[in-house]
């Protein structure tokens, strides 16, 4: 079967203003390479197309690529920020191959399942959770009705099958096809300053989270937690840069550091090798101790992120499952003496957040030792628990094409306006960054440490400054 697989761009398409997105960060669609690794391994002629990389390119342009490979079967990844923008494309692509299959898959449609099919018709199947089983299913030619995941139409009635989907055993999993990725590595990039050589790839070495978070759709993969072997995540790494001279990877795991055990085994296997490659990875709060940052530092680990969300207690018993400021400190204090490179997440707009609780969050960011930071505008996503109430909670803008963690869509009731929340958004920033600590500590090593980073700055330095003087006239 002749697939192509579809990543679209996921905001608001406008050629003459390049989306700051496209410049700060360009992350290789890993689902997709996944899935078309499997295809191609079961003998299907596959090709990944990813909007990401080619903002300038109309939908119509799109629907036309598509089309020219005459696929018999197109299969779209859609985030909720994309999936109008992925609709939009498969509308063109069957007025112009009607006879074309198209099945849409990702975290949006793991939600939204058959009510989504009745509603958009021109999507044939739709594939919740996992999709390299289910799709391998239909590729191969065997009834929709095999696995429950997968939806379809039975006449006018939306089916899906009665079968339990199996999960995939990971390790079984040929690697991603990032060789399908056109530009792999070099035109991927990292966020700023988030890695010290140039190119990187992000890999993800397991698959869910135990925990519930108040804001976090896990529609995917629920609360199950799944993981490749430290040989099969090592085997992975040192492909990458033995075929592609990647130099660094960014483990793009929810969970990196939950399986102590795994992460020990991996890091005594990278430290063993000559392979000499960098990592960043994410690292939860309460589980981190001198011991695990030290078998992070012998692996490689060059940095880690860390969820802190809100330096209001209150809103963090409300909001994230087992943190608290006091383990915050501490823990921020440990990585930081270690000399690991510290990214503190941050989250605004909570249901419930006062605005003398934003300056809470912001006065605590800025008494922490972290050297970077990235604070995202709070977006209930339909999947996640705080979704069913929150219109209740505030005004929500319910258009999917805006829940990007950008647009502040929520304003809570205490707020009242939205531009109470894009005032501190933009003054968070700017104290952030301006504070003695990186102006003493960090700005000095910055070229050292990821000169990279610094070229695309300069390289880009007028629309970082046009983008940065648009959240101040906000």
């Amino acid at each position: 079967m002749v697939i192509v697989l579809f990543y679209p761009r996921g905001y608001n398409f406008n050629p003459s203003k390049p989306h700051i997105s496209s410049i700060a960060c360009v992350m290789p669609p890993i689902g997709l390479a996944s899935i078309a690794a499997v295809l191609r391994k079961a003998g299907h002629d596959v090709t990944i197309m990813d909007g990401s990389l080619q903002p300038s390119i109309s939908n119509q342009e799109w629907a036309k690529k598509i089309c020219a490979g005459k696929p018999d079967m197109v299969g779209f990844s859609a985030t909720t920020s994309a999936f109008q923008d992925a609709y939009d494309v498969c509308s063109r692509v069957k007025h112009l191959m009607p006879q074309c299959k198209i099945a849409f898959g990702g975290v949006h449609v793991s939600w939204g399942k058959g009510e989504l099919l009745k509603q958009f018709k021109n999507i044939d199947y739709i594939i919740a959770g996992e999709g390299e089983i289910a799709f391998r299913a239909l590729a191969d030619g065997e009834s929709p009705s095999v696995y429950d995941r997968i939806y379809y139409r039975d006449g006018k009635e939306v089916c899906n099958g009665k079968n339990e989907t199996p999960f995939c055993q990971l390790d079984e999993l040929p690697f991603p096809a990032y060789d399908m990725l056109k530009g792999f590595p070099n035109k991927y990039l990292m966020p700023l300053f988030s890695y010290p050589r140039h190119p990187g790839a992000n890999i993800i070495s397991s698959r869910g989270c135990v925990f519930q978070c108040s804001y976090c759709d896990r529609s995917v993969f629920g609360k199950s937690f799944r993981w490749n072997s430290p040989e099969y995540t090592f085997q992975q790494m040192l492909w990458l840069k033995r075929d592609f001279g990647v130099r660094h990877v960014n483990f793009y795991d929810d969970l990196f550091t939950l399986n102590r055990q795994r992460v020990a085994e991996l890091c005594e296997r990278l430290a063993t090798s000559k392979l000499r490659m960098s990592f960043n990875c994410i690292v939860r709060i309460g589980y981190i101790d001198k011991e695990l940052i030290k078998l992070l530092k012998k692996g490689g680990c060059w940095m880690v992120s860390v969820g802190i969300e809100s330096g209001d207690q209150a809103l963090l018993d409300k909001h994230k499952d087992s943190l608290s400021l006091d383990a915050i400190r501490r823990d921020i204090k440990l990585l930081h003496e270690s000399g690991l490179w510290v990214k503190g997440l941050f989250m605004m707009g909570f249901p419930g957040e006062t605005e003398s609780g934003i300056i809470k969050t912001r006065e605590f960011a800025l008494s922490l030792p972290l050297k970077d930071a990235n604070i995202t505008a709070f977006t209930p996503f339909p999947g996640a628990p705080i979704s069913s109430e929150i219109e209740r909670l505030g005004a929500f803008d319910n258009n999917w094409s805006k829940l990007d963690c950008v647009n502040f869509v929520f304003v809570s009731k205490e707020i009242k306006d939205i531009a109470v929340l894009k005032k501190h958004y933009a003054a968070f920033y700017e104290e952030f960054y301006n504070r003695p600590f990186m102006r003493k500590v960090v700005y000095p090593r910055m070229f050292f440490q990821s000169p990279h980073s610094m070229y695309r700055l300069v390289k880009n330095s007028t629309r970082f400054l046009d983008f940065t003087r648009s959240l101040k006239s906000q």
